[in-house]
């Protein structure tokens, strides 16, 4: 049962709860930003656990910055007692939010209210009876982004529907990234244009259903190559050692060398933002990732399957996702359909029926498009 809303009493003391990746987390930013200056004498707060969850939040600096970013990534224990520590007013859990764990650390966290996004269909989990839960409906086919101002707005504040994420790289960054890519300076994008493929996804159930096969990114690649305008980085997280090696493997025209780097992106999240920033395009999978590229403005073309790119594609970049030519696609049944995550893909995965032809031709596109 969804609890009717309401407006809000005036918190001295508020905490964002951010646990659910990066990807989340630079989509929550806008509301955080909009938290920060709708509330300028508050203790604004976020909790995030871990320290890659925390940058986007450590890097907003107007009006003036957060009061605090606390990780606590030890244990639920250490969340709970960080959460306590803050004796919120509010405590606000970004979308999508519909699992027990949310509502058990809600009423954990001792906060006076908790503002949070109902779900059809209810649970018993879902605490329905607490008075400190303010649930706000969750509006489906829109994005996470927007999704999150709705739960701010409910609550009485003024928001701006067109703030979109960002994430500001240092020039020490930038200049970590430059010797990663083995270039020196590209502060001129024209004298060695990159394109960053990523082919990779976090270990997580929808994993195998997000990713294209090797032999389709090693054709991508090859393709690409054959322009000799741009250089190809590959790069993988510390969650897909060896997907990069076995592209490589398969590729028939390009070879790692000066058009073709690999990288592995075991450095801070800064750096890999820097990376990414000096690429003119970013072309890979729905990933934390690629709403990095999109975030640092670089022109993101991803690939979809399982997920809702109405929800979840880089803000502002919907135009440039490509999805199978299947009607049961997106099929992931979290938030609205399931309260854990499940979707009703199985092998063979349809992210597989994305074909090459299309990926180059929307990557030409953007190609042509960002010299114009």
């Amino acid at each position: 049962m969804v609890v009717s809303t309401g407006i809000l009493p005036s918190p001295n003391r508020v905490v964002v709860l951010m646990v659910a990746g990066i990807g989340n987390a630079l989509m929550t930013q806008p509301m955080v930003r909009q938290l920060r200056i709708a509330l300028p004498h508050a203790r604004v707060v976020v909790v995030a656990k871990s320290k890659a969850m925390a940058e986007p939040f450590l890097r907003l600096a107007a009006p003036r910055p957060l009061d605090d970013v606390r990780i606590a990534s030890k244990s639920s224990a250490a969340l709970i007692r960080t959460l306590r520590d803050e004796r919120a007013d509010w405590l606000v859990i970004p979308f999508p939010s519909n699992r027990w764990q949310y509502n058990a650390l809600a009423v954990a966290s001792g906060a006076k209210h908790v503002l949070v996004h109902g779900y059809p269909p209810a649970h018993a989990a879902s605490m329905g009876w607490s008075s400190v839960f303010k649930r706000v409906p969750a509006q489906n086919g829109i994005h996470d982004v927007l999704q999150n101002l709705q739960l701010i707005r409910a609550a009485g504040l003024d928001v701006d529907l067109a703030d979109a994420p960002n994430f500001n790289v240092t020039d020490d960054e930038l200049a970590q990234a430059d010797a990663l890519l083995e270039n020196g300076s590209q502060d001129n994008p024209h004298d060695n244009p990159i394109v960053v493929i990523h082919a990779g996804s976090a270990k997580t159930i929808l994993a195998a259903a997000k990713r294209w096969p090797p032999e389709n990114y090693a054709r991508l690649i090859d393709e690409i190559s054959k322009r000799n305008t741009h250089r190809i980085v590959l790069v993988e997280g510390p969650d897909e050692v060896g997907i990069a090696q076995h592209i490589t493997s398969l590729l028939q025209h390009a070879r790692v060398g000066k058009a073709l780097q690999v990288i592995p992106l075991n450095c801070p999240l800064g750096v890999s933002a820097g990376v990414l920033k000096r690429a003119q395009l970013y072309i890979g999978t729905d990933s934390g990732l690629a709403h990095l590229a999109a975030a640092v403005g670089t022109r993101a073309v991803t690939l979809f399957a399982p997920a809702d790119p109405d929800r979840v594609c880089p803000f502002g970049q919907r135009d440039r996702v490509i999805q199978p030519p299947v009607s049961c696609a997106p099929c992931f049944l979290y938030p609205y359909q399931s309260a854990r995550p499940a979707m009703r893909c199985s092998a063979p995965m349809c992210v597989q029926k994305i074909t090459v032809e299309s990926v180059i031709e929307q990557a030409n596109r953007e190609l042509n498009a960002s010299f114009r």
